[in-house]
């Protein structure tokens, strides 16, 4: 026995948080054997809503509910005989659950605007998520809790789901109308099973919930995590090393109002980003992992139906020119009522010294009324050293026309405002403009969906300050029709299939057409879960007004594309996905590729997966900045991921990640551009390149509870690059992982008291 007290604490702590946890009466163990679970309410009515026949479930699943002053409490008891298949694989916390799982959807509000998801899979993996207005996203995590259990015939999990675990209105009256809904997911046979019935699919999922009356709990918490983080770097002096400590907190002096708060946040990435090469003139959008903001953001959420977003807060803490910058303080309050709900964010980044750190706002307010909803957004930054403000501000607008009918719409205007001085290269800048969009969808049936979408976005529109755009200067009309085939014969080996046809229209603000695309894809699920997918596109002739940089604009020719998918049955225990596509690339020239998904389980907590690829182009047109002209390349793409993910017990995760990108593209043509946007031989010949970019890491993460972890990380990045393009794919991998750029131990604890 160690005689330091330190030492001893953190035993009793991890003794302590090793067993059951108990709420009351009830120890949520994964089984239901607690007297309170006899008096409980019973739903049992399933249905099969994946394939959405509607037809009695194939197994019976039974949920039990009680609600008290701890929380909501949900027990499901899932028959599944032995003769039927159990995938019991576990998961890291909000992964992709590939097992037999099940479900709880909670609108604590009853307005089928918004609603939690908690999904339990059979080995107590665990994921949840926020949904509504036809978006759902993985990245808020709750402090909830769960366990399962089985026996030779079934299959239980316990779940507990605090009052405080999301905001919600004050109904008033003692009282609260919430909605629930329960699923099941047999994965071995690719069926779900769901009360009531409702699916994702239907225009009217949320609407359909089961309404439950309940006693209005007031709850009121004070949550601190505190932090500490060491970053010691492995390619540099001791003075390169970074230690910092640091504080999150979230109140909720109530149920329906909530202020998260972060004081010298730690943003610092324990799960790395994935390996990104992009030549082309668009940025590359990334998903969010920071926990300030995934907790509590459902509000300020602003996924448009382009893929652009108002607030995309991964522009916060990355300064300007890829340059990362501390953040000193951040905080969000919101605040749910009846009809209307009211969020504002602000964070401010160092603005010390030469510092280009900014400060940024953004709020939201939206009322709700029957089948209609009104919001207003904005986002606002101020860079000081930049002496640069940029305002965006937004008026959405959600209307349930009918059960079958839904539009929405948005109308946006960006102010930007910049003097010029030394520090932005004296580019003065004054600009406003509008952007706006409308998005009806229409669903007749269960088989039948459709949806038309519009948007015009200004030449001088602009909110990548504080947003993600793909692009400005454009009106683009687009439809998407979709048929899905739910029954088969019974004979049949087919369990579900679909069919897709989308189309759309772009052109630029001159009038000129960008494209006129339209893509067909097939979708057939067989009984065994094998999955078989095909897609076709098409692209016609137009201008290509960004790949010069702002230069001219490029005549393409018209361009097309198939692909082909299979996926094997998914409860084996060596499961993979492979696809083969060729297509046309702006040069009229063949590209061709493939790649493989291979999965192996080799126990139920030991996986190793990956995926290679390779591409081919015959010509792969490029900007070539150095001399300022296209250029041709005939070009090999390698692609190598490899992951092994190792769970020793419920609370720790091991995860070796490694990635490799490599390029060989020899310069075959060089071209300048004529006045009819005609590609012509240039007489300045661009040069070859290539590059290989690897990054490895190896994460190991113990939960000391809920929200709390301890993580210690070995990261380490190479990068290769040469003006020669044959280099191959032996060499690109040596060189790209001896050329180590960057290599680092992280250790970090955080601990919610």
């Amino acid at each position: 026995m160690s005689k330091n007290p330190c030492h001893y604490l953190l035993l009793v702590i991890l003794s302590y948080l090793v067993v059951p946890v108990s709420f009351g009466a009830i120890t949520v163990d994964g089984l239901l054997n607690e007297p309170e679970w006899a008096d409980a309410r019973v739903y049992s009515d399933f249905v099969t809503v994946e394939p959405l026949t509607s037809e009695p479930a194939k197994y019976v699943t039974e949920v039990r509910l009680i609600t008290n002053e701890e929380g909501i409490f949900v027990g499901f008891t899932n028959y599944q005989p032995a003769s039927v298949k159990r995938i019991n694989r576990r998961f890291a916390r909000d992964a992709d659950i590939k097992a037999d799982r099940v479900m709880v959807g909670i609108d604590f509000d009853g307005t089928a605007e918004s609603a939690y998801d908690f999904t339990v899979g059979s080995a107590n993996s665990r994921q949840d998520g926020v949904m509504g207005g036809g978006t759902h996203t993985t990245d808020w995590d709750g402090t909830w809790y769960s366990q399962t259990s089985s026996d030779k015939d079934y299959w239980y999990s316990e779940i507990h789901i605090p009052w405080t675990v999301a905001p919600m209105s004050d109904a008033g009256g003692g009282t609260k109308n919430m909605a629930f809904w329960f699923s099941r997911v047999v994965y071995n046979e690719s069926l779900r099973f769901a009360f009531p019935n409702a699916f994702y699919t239907r225009s009217t999922f949320m609407e359909d919930w089961h309404p439950i009356e309940v006693k209005q709990v007031k709850a009121s918490t004070l949550d601190w995590f505190p932090y500490a983080s060491y970053n010691h770097n492995l390619r540099g002096s001791d003075d390169t090393d970074d230690a910092n400590v640091g504080l999150d907190f979230i109140w909720r002096p109530n149920s329906n109002t909530q202020l998260t708060g972060a004081l010298n946040p730690d943003f610092g990435q324990v799960e790395s980003d994935d390996l990104v090469v992009n030549f082309s003139a668009f940025e590359t959008f990334v998903s969010e992992k920071r926990a300030f903001f995934t907790e509590n953001q459902g509000l300020f959420n602003s996924a448009q139906p382009n893929e652009d977003v108002v607030l995309y807060t991964r522009r916060i803490g990355a300064g300007v020119d890829k340059g990362l910058l501390d953040v000193d303080v951040a905080a969000k309050l919101t605040h749910y009522g009846k009809t209307v709900d009211m969020g504002l964010f602000a964070v401010k980044e160092d603005t010390s010294g030469e510092s280009a750190g900014g400060e940024f706002i953004s709020s939201r307010i939206q009322r709700k009324s029957n089948n209609l909803a009104v919001g207003h957004r904005l986002t606002h930054v101020t860079r000081n050293f930049l002496e640069r403000e940029a305002t965006v501000q937004g008026v959405d607008v959600r209307w349930d026309s009918s059960d079958k009918v839904r539009v929405a719409a948005q109308i946006l205007h960006s102010d930007i405002h910049q003097k010029a001085n030394d520090n932005n290269d004296y580019q003065s800048v004054d600009q406003q403009d509008y952007a706006g969009w409308v998005n009806w969808s229409y669903t007749p049936s269960d088989e039948w969906s459709h949806a038309l979408y519009y948007s015009h976005y200004g030449d001088e529109f602009e909110m990548n300050d504080m947003g993600y755009m793909r692009r400005n200067g454009y009106d683009e009309f687009y439809g998407y029709h979709r048929y899905d085939q739910r029954k088969y014969d019974q004979e049949s080996s087919l369990l579900s299939g679909s069919t897709e046809f989308a189309y759309s229209y772009l052109e630029n603000t001159a009038g000129k057409r960008l494209s006129l695309w339209s893509e067909l894809k097939l979708n057939w699920v067989f009984k065994s879960t094998r999955k078989i997918s095909a897609d076709f596109e098409t692209t016609s002739s137009g201008w290509d007004d960004r790949i010069t940089r702002g230069n001219e604009s490029y005549f393409r020719p018209a361009k097309y594309k198939a692909g082909l998918r299979y996926e094997s049955p998914r409860g084996n225990d060596f499961v993979f996905s492979a696809k083969v596509y060729a297509g046309t690339e702006d040069t009229g020239e063949l590209y061709y590729g493939a790649f493989i998904r291979p999965e192996l389980y080799l126990t139920e907590t030991l996986t190793l997966g990956g995926r290679v690829g390779f591409k081919k182009y015959r010509e792969w047109l490029l900007w070539d900045s150095e001399v300022s002209q296209l250029a041709g390349y005939e070009t090999d793409r390698y692609s190598g991921d490899i992951r092994l993910d190792w769970y020793p017990s419920n609370r720790q995760e091991v995860r070796v990640k490694f990635q490799w990108i490599g390029l060989d593209a020899e310069v075959i043509n060089s071209y300048q551009l004529d006045n009819s946007g005609d590609l012509q031989t240039s007489g300045t010949e661009s040069s070859s390149f290539s590059i290989s970019d690897t990054a490895f890491q190896i994460r190991y993460r113990y939960q000391l509870a809920p929200l709390s972890d301890i993580f210690l990380v070995y990261s380490r990045g190479g990068f290769f690059g040469s003006d020669s393009g044959d280099k191959g794919p032996g060499t690109l991998f040596n060189e790209g992982w001896s050329g180590v750029q960057v290599e680092s131990l992280i250790a970090k604890i955080r601990y919610r008291f």
